[in-house]
């Protein structure tokens, strides 16, 4: 096709990153959507074109002036969203964690894919080198036994008076930022979750979860552990992946510089740079598909930022607050 005409939809912190990387790459962001007027003159003095402003994506997509639209909404409205842009024979790219019901999720991906339009979500996790390393290693100390995850970050500070804090906006700590490092795990364990339990917490005055305990298991025998914070003062994840064959992991904190390491058994120990396993973000992989004339039909093979990739961990995160314990 022709250089796509793009819609950012969401005009908040995560719209003005996505606005940046898709600029960057000379992608031509022709309208935006939002209904604070403060956050959508914000974002237009960051294009380098002025763009039309709208207040709703209905008015929006009525205009017939845009080929593809990028969502940074609140997690509950995506749905309705993504359907009513496919109706309007536009692509989609969607921030994760995609939609808040599995079934839901189904029929959108079904839609896309009968009106061939792409439905990406915006995974970028999964572009960053030391998740490309971990699942790499997973081939060198395979089969995996053990999986340790700890993130924690101040999101309660940050968002503490966003709709992040609403449940009827599809708010939670879990459901935000634990669905990236779920999504990891099962990416490394790609099987069947037989058993899951998980403890949610409220913090303060806060009327959704701000931090979680999950503990997985899977068809094969292998377990996981997640450790999700998120009233901590500061930024850390560490990841640790224990194989039959050895262990690899993943150490970050704020101010300090990041640890991946490999240790086959019976092999010296390697620190690789996770620089040099980064692949394209998913706004690069969505603008480059759309150049391209891309199919996005079901006989087309799926992309790795693709709707279906993302149902399993939308399954999983519903899964996980439908038998949630409150603490």
């Amino acid at each position: 096709m022709a250089e796509p005409r793009l819609a950012l939809a969401g005009c908040g912190t995560v719209g003005a990153v996505h606005a940046e990387r898709l600029v960057a790459e000379g992608g031509q962001i022709v309208a935006i959507c939002d209904p604070d007027a403060e956050a959508l003159s914000r974002i237009a003095r960051l294009l380098p074109q002025r763009p039309q402003l709208f207040r709703s994506e209905q008015d929006l997509l009525a205009s017939g002036e845009v080929d593809a639209i990028v969502l940074c909404t609140p997690h509950a409205r995506h749905a309705s969203q993504i359907e009513a842009a496919l109706n309007a024979g536009v692509h989609v790219l969607c921030e994760k964690p995609f939609v808040t019901h599995h079934e839901t999720g189904v029929a959108l991906v079904q839609k896309a894919k009968e009106k061939n339009l792409a439905l990406f979500v915006s995974y970028t996790r999964r572009a960053r080198g030391h998740a490309r390393f971990l699942q790499a290693a997973v081939g060198k100390i395979g089969p995996v036994r053990f999986v340790s995850v700890l993130r924690c970050q101040p999101w309660l500070q940050a968002h503490g008076r966003t709709w992040r804090m609403q449940e009827s906006e599809g708010g939670g700590f879990l459901r935000d930022a634990g669905a990236s490092v779920l999504d990891l795990t099962l990416r490394l364990i790609p099987e069947t979750v037989s058993a899951a339990q998980v403890e949610l917490y409220r913090g303060g005055s806060a009327a959704v979860d701000v931090c979680a305990s999950v503990r997985l298991q899977f068809r094969s025998g292998g377990r996981a552990e997640l450790t999700l914070l998120g009233d901590a003062p500061e930024t850390q994840e560490r990841i640790l992946v224990i194989g039959e064959r050895g262990t690899a992991g993943w150490c970050q904190r704020e101010g300090a510089p990041a640890e991946l390491y490999l240790k086959q058994e019976g092999s010296p120990q390697e620190t690789p740079d996770p620089a040099l396993y980064r692949i394209p973000t998913p706004d690069i992989a969505f603008l480059t598909a759309l150049r391209s004339g891309r199919r996005f039909d079901a006989d087309t093979a799926s992309d790795l930022y693709d709707g279906a990739t993302a149902l399993p961990t939308i399954a999983l995160v519903e899964r996980l607050y439908q038998e949630a314990q409150w603490g």
